[in-house]
Parts: C-alpha cells; structure tokens; sequence
C-alpha cells in the first residue's frame, strides 16, 4: 500500500504490494439500527515476497467485540489496536480469522460505510467505506470471493447484496435471511448491501451466448411507476456493450437499487448498482429531457463498470482514471450512439466538452490542479474530480482518435483478456493499448503524469504564388513550483481548411501525390512543429481542433469576421458551434468595456455577431437541439475563467444586456422558432422533441430578456398549461432569471405544487438560487440562508445541500460575491456545519473559493479572509483541510 507521511499525505511512489491476500471472507450482519453486529471470517494468505509476518486491518468507528485466530480466541499479544488500524501478528500461512464487530448505522451520518436512509439500510464502500463495518485490508488490491448472510427484524423483507441468491427465509426467532454468494472475487470497496422494504420492476433480457438474466431495479413502494425509462437504459447498455465491444453480462442476476440519501450520484459495486434516486426516478412530471439524458448515461456507465472496474479494477487509488475515466469516455459514446443522426451527436460532444471547459479547466489552472493519475493525497475523496473522470475521458478517447475504433476495441479486448480478474494500473492499460495497435506510446504516458491544460500557440502563412499554406504549432504546457519542466505530449490535432466560399479544401502535404481528403489528423509530438500543404490556390482559413481531438486550448487569432464566418460554414458542427462560442466570448468582452466605460446605452451586439446568430436560428438544416445548443449564452464560470480578471457582477450584466438586444433585434424569429416547434400530443423524452423544446425554451429567454410583454405571457401560460416537467420548470427558470414580474409568483406556485415529491423540492430549492436581487427587496443571499430553515431543505441530505448550497455557490454569481462579504460568510457557516458530519459533501463546498486569487481586489481579499478562518478550525477534517490549505498555498 502506498504509505502516509507524519502529515498523512499518501504517495503513489511509495506503493508496496500487500503481504498479505485474503482468499475470502464470510460475512454475517445481525441488523439493528443502533447496533448491528458484524461477524467477518476471513481466510488470509500470507506471500512468498512478503515483508512482514503482520497482516494490517483498516478499521474506522468499529467497537471490537472478539477476535479469533485459527479457530481459537485471541490473547494478549497476538494483536495491536492502533488508530485507524488493528495489525495481528505471526501470520506465516494461510489463516482462518474471525472478528466480530458492532456498528451504529443510525447515527452514521457521513454515508460511508453501512448507514440508514429513512429506514432501509444501505451501503456506500468506495472508496474507504468498508473499514467501517468490518476490520480488513480496505485496498483496492486486494480481491476475494464474499458470502454474505443477513438477518434482520420481519418487516424487512426485502435483503440483498452482491453475486447470486443462495437462500432466504424465516429464522426461529421471526427473523428474515438472505444469504448470497459472489462467484466473482472483488475488491472490499464494491462489497453492497441493502436491507428494506422494496418493490422491484423486473424483466428478463437474453444475452448474445444465449443466456438469460434477470434484471431488477428496486425503489421504495412510492416511486413504483418511475423505473420504466431506467429499465429500458440498462437494457439498451447491455445490448450496447455486447455489440460495440464484445462484452456480455456475466451475471444471472442484475440489480440497481434507488435511495434518496447518497453522496454520489450513483455506485457499481458487482452485480448491486446502488444509485441516487434522480439517476432513477422518472417519468414526464418529476423528471426533465436533462434527467432523462442523465438518466441514461449514468444507468450505462456503472453497468459498463461491470467490466471495467469491477472485473478488472485498479491496483491503487492513484489509478482511478484507470476505471473512471475509460468509463466516462464508454458512457459519452453510449449516449451519442443512442441520439443516431450526427447533428444530435455533435449536441453530447458539444457537452462533453463544455462540462470540461466549465469545470476541469479552471481545475487544471487553479491550486487543486493535479495530474489524471495524481502523485500524492491526504483525502482520496478531493480526487473523484473532474481532471480524474473528464479530462481522463479525454486521455482515453486519444486512443480511439490515434487508432480508430476497431483499433480501440483491439486494445481494450487486450486489456481485458490480461488483467480479468485483477488489479490493474494506467500503465497496464496505455501498454495494451500500444502493443495490440504496434505503437509507441511511451510519450503519451506523460497525459497520466503531467497537470496542467496544454496551450498550443497557432501560426499560419499563406504564400499566395506557391499555393502554399504552412501551420505552425507550438505547445506551452504549465510549469509548477518545485516540479520538472514539463516535456512536450503527443497530440492529436484534427484540422481541416476552408476555401473562401466556406468549402472544405482537399489536404495534400508536401511530399504527398494527391489529397488525401477534407480533415487530417496532424500528431504534435514536439515543442514546434509544422506542416505544409500544397495547392491551396485562394485564401484559406483554418478549422483546428477538429471534433475536440484532444483537451488542449488552442491560442488562435481569429478576427470577428472570421469567426463568424466559421460558425456560419465550418462542415465540423464541433468546431462551428466552438467558432460560435468565441465569437460570443469576444462580444461579452466588448460589452463589459463598454459597461466600464460608457454605460449600456453604448453597449451593442456586432453586425457579423447577429448575422452569425440568425443564420444558425434559421437554418433548417440543422437539429432544433443543435441550434439551441449552440446558441445559448456561456456560463458565466466560463466566460470568468476565460478572462484575466473576474468581476462577477459586470460579466453578468454584460450577459443580459447582450440577450435583451439579441431579443429585441431577433423577435421576429424567435416567434417563428417558438410557433414551430411546439410538441403536441403525448410526452416524448426522445432526442427530436427533447430538440425542439429546448429551441423553443431558448426563444422564449430571449424574449424574456428583452422584456417582451407576450413573452411574458408565453411564460404564464406555459408553466399553467405544460404536460411536462422540461416546460414547467424551464418557465420558472425563464421568468426568474429574466428577472419578469412573475417570477416569485411562479416560484410560489411551484413550492406549493411540488411539495410532495423529494426530487421536485430539490429542483425548487436549486431554481431559487437563481433569483436576482430586486431594488428595495432583501438580498438573494438572506433568502438562500432562510431557505435553510424551509421544510424542503433537508440539512443532511447530500443532494439537499448541492440543490440549495452548491447550486447557490457554483452559480450564484454577484448573489454570491457580493462586496459585503454575505456570501462568502454563508459558505464559511456551512462549509463549518456540514464538515461536522458528512466531510465528503463538506470538500466539495469548500471548493467554491479555490480560485480566490483572480477575482478583482475587493471579492479576493474577503474570500481570502473566509478561507483563513475556516482553515483555523481546530476540527477541521482532513477532506476540508486539504482544500483550504491547497487554496491558501498553492500559487496559481
């Protein structure tokens, strides 16, 4: 195991294989909710390489009852308790060890481990979780085969864990029992359990070998109905898997559980999915297109972990890109098969990469920046980040880009075949990816072990005579205090070049015979590089990064006109809706100058900007979903983090001046596009009506924005009259970020008619962060601090607390860093509180403030002060700290 220093900071460098495997384990759970019995037998064996005879258990709020060795009770001397740990000594060969433990799954208020949700109980081992039911190894590496027996009082009638059923029924004393039998060894952080009163939809799915498995998904009686859409995911990512990739489920019998308390949006433990509800829950009232999209693609994604992460899993927590990030990457290509045409396919890539841009960019340029295979940790729980899932989705999907998809598939089959049934690590993967496919890819490595966004300076030159069109590619990658210079990476630059009529130009480089079609993929392997093509007789401009060939920022120096030209021509719908994107960047620049200088009557959208827009609204030829996509104005994270300095309330005025003028100037067609892509009839989650209500969602906001009194009513009408969610709640949404009149008034209706639906209330809680501060009225933070107090708000609840809180400081803007300091003194208090019993939801609040350094004068100095005084909390846990002291010592 990698070992921890004086200031418990683990270090992958010093990783050292156990001494110790363990063949299997017996577990017995007697379950109470204030305490449940624990009894683990464990057969360990002891390695030919070992350097110690002492077999070390991780434990963690465990009361030791009894310990037995080799069938006889333990006496003093064969064992030390220490914190955290419990080493017992001598074990020179294969051992049986029986440890009985108490817990208190009631009062577990973290979610680790064994806890209680209302009154089921439920589990949650990744990544630490298992230490505290049970003494063990708690290592990633260490696999065994589990046997699991739970008894519990008779109204539960309803006990699973993982692998298959063995034998249930009625004890002497009233009891149920299940006992159940993994034939897959496993490592501890995918052992599941789940004790309740369900109801489960089931359906029998035959596999491509012939076989027939069973597939469940259980959720409380309530939400019988809403599983329907779940179901057919699951069976659709089976299908998927088997046909894209060769993959067959390997189990007789495959469960997802729902639950409404849980720290992360969904678990893979072996053959027991557990899940938060929102991934599971649906139908056209409580759920959006949004949650039937995310649905889908988290339902895929930890069934595609059957494979890879539970079948073959990491060797260390160092390589959890190695499971989540091929995950990530086979679950985006899982949805984008499932959209079909290639206009909707460009909407999931273009969101890929916007949840990149917005989230693990700002990472990779702040103090938490980290490698997709990080160095070191205090709490592996700060490191389930966006560099580990999206950018290491990125890493992986290079491969597909270098080698195609058969040649991905070769690679990934490789992969499998070596290590089934193992612990694995980057390198395993990288090297049989390289070996199936007869590549060197010992420079590619450096993506797993070098931090930081990658800037490739871009230079072209036109030489008119020769008919010559040469690019020129530097990399600058970031340096880090203390650390080697970075070297140059390997990446794939996907180009294409437009004539001046908007046509794809065919690509003939020197030395070449003839064009070899209209995109090339270049690979930059050097500092500097260039190319040369021939027979570019007019001017050309050039389409970089095609497809977002690799996460990389590419400096260009593209005029307006350029821009706009690309995003109306560019045969790329990545690229165009990039071009798009730029062009929108360029604009809320112009205005925030303008603001700051002359006030907002001088504040006006460019002629070649609007031209560009109307042509994408307009074009038919393009997906509703498409042109939506592409049109909609970019998160004000993204525009501040593309900016030098960041002053939250003049880039968010600068966004709604920009949409009230694009709405007064476009009326016209913003009506047709509303008139024309209504959605009769019954609800559809499918991509086309998905597609077309959200054009008509982004047209009635843009009338909004410009105060359109119809458009206002348009808003009314459509919350009272929508038979779906989308529209319902994208009205409020509409109403209260236009700052309309109604807008509390609809946020009132929905409070009243939401009030029986968890999933709903924590919708309402999020679209009240959204609410703008109104002349005369209390600030937006007082009401975001009220709101604490509301019967909707669940203090303890992860997905209350990201809803209201997490919403609240992600998304809050000038609410949030207001000048008084209010803001930030709500997230001290609730960093402080919720620290004190979930750390895990603790860590990802305190992240609001990491980037504190580039906020203008005023906001930095008082989040600087707010992140002092949480970081002088004696009690702080070491999730919390670690985020606190990265943002206050390491330079950006």
């Amino acid at each position: 195991m990698a070992s921890q220093n004086a200031s418990n900071i683990v270090f992958r460098k010093d990783y050292t294989a156990p001494d110790h495997q363990i063949e299997s384990i017996d577990l017995s759970f007697d379950l109470i909710p204030t305490c449940t019995e624990v009894t683990s037998k464990i057969i360990a064996v002891p390695q030919e390489d070992r350097k110690s005879d002492d077999l070390i258990l991780d434990g963690d709020d465990l009361t030791l009852v009894s310990i037995k060795i080799a069938g006889e009770d333990s006496f003093p001397g064969q064992y030390d308790m220490r914190p955290g740990k419990l080493i017992i000594h001598n074990i020179k060969e294969r051992t049986e060890i029986e440890i009985v433990t108490r817990i208190n799954p009631r009062n577990n208020l973290e979610l680790s481990g064994l806890y209680m949700s209302k009154n089921n109980y439920i589990t949650q081992c990744e990544s630490e979780g298992f230490r505290r039911i049970t003494y063990f190894p708690d290592r990633p590496d260490i696999l065994a085969k589990y046997r699991v027996v739970i008894r519990a009082p008779k109204d539960y009638k309803d006990l699973l864990s993982n692998g298959n059923l063995v034998e249930q029924g009625e004890l002497l004393d009233g009891r149920n029992y299940a006992i159940w039998e993994d034939p897959f060894p496993k490592p501890s952080y995918l052992f599941a359990l789940v004790a309740g009163n369900f109801v489960a939809q089931e359906q029998k799915v035959t596999l491509s070998d012939g076989r027939e498995a069973l597939l469940q998904i259980w959720t409380e009686p309530a939400n019988k109905g809403k599983t329907e859409f779940a179901m057919q995911s699951l069976v659709k990512a089976i299908k998927w898997d088997e046909e894209r990739f060769g993959l067959d489920l390997d189990l007789d019998r495959f469960m997802i559980v729902a639950t409404d308390d849980f720290n992360f949006g969904a678990m893979e433990n072996k053959g027991l999915n557990i899940f938060n509800s929102k991934y599971v829950l649906a139908d056209e009232n409580v759920a959006t297109d949004q949650d039937f999209a995310n649905i889908e693609a988290v339902i895929g994604h930890e069934y595609f972990h059957n494979w890879t992460g539970d079948r073959v899993t990491c060797r260390d927590w160092f390589q959890l890109s190695l499971k989540e990030g091929l995950t990530v990457f086979r679950e985006q290509e899982f949805s984008a098969d499932m959209l079909g045409d290639e206009s909707s396919r460009a909407v999931k890539r273009i969101d890929d990469v916007r949840v990149l841009r917005n989230s693990q960019f700002p990472e990779d340029a702040g103090p938490m920046a980290h490698p997709i295979r990080p160095e070191s940790y205090r709490s592996i729980n700060n490191f389930y980040t966006t560099t580990v899932y999206e950018k290491g989705a990125e890493v992986v999907r290079m491969y597909q880009t270098l080698f195609g998809k058969d040649g991905f598939r070769r690679g990934l089959l490789e992969y499998i075949n070596r290590y089934d049934g193992t612990a694995a690590t980057c390198d395993d993967f990288l090297n049989a990816m390289a070996e199936s496919n007869y590549e060197d890819l010992s420079q590619f490595e450096l993506w797993y072990s070098q931090a930081g966004t990658p800037r490739i300076s871009v230079e072209t030159k036109w030489d008119e005579i020769a008919k010559t069109f040469t690019l020129t590619l530097r990399q600058n990658n970031r340096t880090f205090p203390g650390k080697p210079a970075p070297k140059p990476l390997m990446i794939p630059v996907k180009i294409g070049i437009l004539d001046d009529a908007g046509n794809d130009i065919p690509l003939q480089l020197e030395g070449e015979d003839s064009p070899d079609g209209t995109s090339r993929l270049l690979i930059l392997d050097e500092a500097v590089q260039s190319w040369t093509f021939r027979n570019v007789s007019t001017k050309p401009l050039l389409s970089i990064g095609r497809g977002f060939s690799a996460p990389v920022i590419f400096n260009t120096e593209y005029t307006r006109e350029q821009l706009a030209f690309l995003a109306r021509h560019d045969s790329d719908l990545f690229n165009r809706a990039d071009a798009f994107e730029k062009l929108t960047l360029q604009m809320v620049d112009q205005f925030i100058t303008d603001l700051s200088r002359r006030g907002a009557q001088n504040a006006m959208p460019s002629e070649s900007y609007l031209f560009a827009f109307e042509d994408i609204l307009n074009d038919d030829s393009l997906s509703p979903a498409y042109r939506a996509k592409v049109l909609e104005m970019p998160s004000e994270n993204y525009i501040a983090e593309n900016r030098v300095l960041i002053e939250p309330a003049l880039i968010r005025e600068a966004c709604d001046l920009i949409k009230r003028r694009i709405g007064q100037r476009l009326r016209g067609s913003f009506e047709d596009k509303i008139k024309n892509n209504q959605t009769p009839g019954l609800y559809r989650p499918d991509a086309a009506d998905a597609g077309r209500r959200a054009l008509k969602l982004l047209s009635l906001s843009y009338l909004a924005y410009a105060q359109d009194a119809k458009a206002m009513q348009q808003v009314r009408n459509l919350y009272k009259n929508a038979n779906n969610l989308t529209d319902r709640l994208g009205a409020v949404n509409i109403a209260v970020q236009a700052s309309l009149p109604i807008g509390e008034e609809l946020l009132s209706k929905a409070d009243v008619e939401w009030k029986s639906e968890p999933l709903l209330n924590n919708k309402w809680l999020a679209l009240s962060t959204q609410l703008r501060t109104q002349r005369g009225k209390r600030p937006t933070v007082d009401l975001i601090r009220a709101l604490t107090q509301h019967p909707k708000y669940q203090d303890h609840n992860p997905n209350s607390i990201y809803a209201l809180l997490g919403t609240f400081f992600r998304t809050g803007g000038p609410e949030f860093h207001r000048p008084d300091g209010m803001g930030y003194q709500l997230w001290v208090d609730s960093v402080l509180f919720v620290d004190k019993f979930n750390p895990q939801v603790a860590a990802r609040l305190a992240r609001a403030l990491e980037n504190w350094r580039r906020y203008e004068p005023t906001l930095s100095n008082l989040m600087y002060k707010a992140l002092k005084y949480v970081s002088e909390e004696k009690n702080l846990s070491p999730n919390v700290r670690e985020i606190i002291e990265h943002a206050l010592t390491e330079p950006v």
